[in-house]
């Protein structure tokens, strides 16, 4: 089940820089009461929650950014977790200004298959941690 969790986000990776945000598709992937820990999350810090968080998430993220992409430098398996370690390049939607930086994502999956969380982190240190591992 494991290599299926990797393929999964390997999926989604491409899915999201080809453009596909489909809502509709949403329980495909992740189940009913999803939570999504981002870096962009509202001011209050409050995850996103189930489809409509997520939806709401990927139109901040649309509504900041003209153009945002994922480069997975490396997916890997943590037993029922995917650690994806990535390239992030974007390009802020009213200044124009083009950035590139590192990023990671811990994806903890349900038992149906399903993503059940995803974390984000901007320092891929904390990412390890997160999954117990040390750089």
């Amino acid at each position: 089940m494991s290599q299926e969790n990797v393929e999964i986000v390997r999926a989604l990776h491409a899915r999201w820089n080809s453009g596909e945000r489909l809502v509709q598709d949403l329980p495909v992937y992740v189940i009913p009461d999803f939570e999504l820990h981002s870096p962009f999350s509202s001011v209050g810090g409050e995850p996103y929650r189930g489809y409509p968080g997520l939806d709401q998430w990927m139109r901040d993220i649309d509504q900041q950014f003209a153009e945002w992409s994922i480069v997975p430098d490396n997916v890997r398996d943590i037993g029922d977790r995917v650690l994806s370690v990535s390239t992030v390049t974007a390009r802020a939607r009213v200044s124009g200004f083009v950035t590139e930086f590192p990023a990671a994502c811990v994806f903890d999956f349900a038992a149906d298959g399903r993503i059940g969380r995803m974390r984000i982190y901007l320092d891929v240190r904390d990412a390890l941690k997160a999954v117990g591992l040390e750089e």
